[in-house]
């Protein structure tokens, strides 16, 4: 089996990086993925607030990813597929937060990072409280054709979306606009709630397979997801509410293309029935999903 190791880090979605590797359709291979700041804080001695200033000041990039990826057969148009077979979560996990990160300078003065254990599905976040890992993938997209994006952004190409969904046993239909697709992916989380209030960040390895599906959904313009029983729709946007206004409207494409319902009939299904939820709200763009249960949408009748 395949495996890409975490060395071969990219900072941008571009499409003129030399791919580090090249996967088949429906090959399953693994992926090794480094944590957001590229491994830089994983010690004692580099976690301080000296060092965290001192990394600030030399601009560091964070958010690597491994890659790029390319996948064979996918060609502009196209849909690339990419199942989620299991997350690997290392034993080393941070948590780390600077004072003007939601305007937090009224409870601290300097930047902190603490290191807590992951170990048997279990992180040790606090003495007496162990909390079960729900590991997810934070940044993962392909390279857009008219640009270089930094992989700590968001965009219809996917980036830094930070979605509690995009885990194992979930898929991730992304848009191919190069050939080659040119996936990359990291900055895993051992755990993460609603709008990434925080996260603990994770080295991670992820076995994985890619399909290429050819075309796109209709009307679709962002990524979009399945999991074992829901669909969820993504985008990213400022301010928060207009994310949430574009998440819907591409719930409602997703519906009509689905099912064959007009319109009407599927705001009603999504308004009703759907979950608008925030990714993070960090910074950048803000990310927002929307989820429909798969039963809802195999019981309505279509217009044709």
């Amino acid at each position: 089996m395949q495996r890409i190791c975490r060395d071969k880090l990219a900072v941008l979605f571009d499409q003129r990086l030399k791919p580090v590797a090249s996967v088949k359709p429906g090959e399953i291979f693994i992926v090794e993925t480094e944590d957001d700041r590229g491994g830089r804080t994983r010690t004692p001695a580099t976690t301080t607030p000296e060092f965290l200033l001192a990394m600030r000041a030399e601009g560091w990039n964070g958010n690597p990813v491994t890659g790029p990826i390319f996948i064979e057969g996918a060609n502009a148009g196209d849909t690339l597929a990419v199942h989620i077979l299991h997350i690997k979560c290392d034993s080393v996990g941070q948590v780390g937060y600077w004072p003007d990160m939601f305007r937090l300078h009224e409870f601290f003065d300097g930047p902190n990072t603490t290191l807590v254990e992951v170990r048997d599905g279990l992180i040790n976040l606090l003495p007496g409280l162990q909390l079960p890992v729900r590991p997810m993938i934070g940044t993962i997209g392909t390279a857009p054709v008219c640009e270089a994006i930094y992989t700590g952004r968001q965009g219809q190409h996917g980036g830094n979306l930070d979605i509690p969904e995009v885990t194992s046993g979930s898929t991730l239909y992304l848009p191919v606009e190069v050939s080659g697709a040119l996936l990359g992916f990291g900055d895993c989380h051992a755990i993460q709630g609603d709008g990434e209030l925080n996260e603990v960040e994770i080295r991670g390895e992820v076995t994985l397979r890619c399909e290429v599906i050819k075309g796109r959904r209709a009307g679709l313009r962002w990524p979009y997801l399945e999991t074992a029983d829901s669909w969820v729709t993504i985008a990213a946007a400022r301010p928060l509410e207009e994310a949430a206004v574009v998440v819907l409207h591409e719930m409602i494409r997703l519906i009509i293309d689905i099912t064959g319902l007009d319109a009407h009939s599927a705001y009603l299904l999504a308004g009703v029935a759907g979950h608008v939820r925030p990714g993070q709200i960090q910074g950048g763009l803000y990310t927002m999903r929307c989820l429909l249960r798969k039963e809802y949408m195999a019981r309505v009748t279509p217009r044709f």
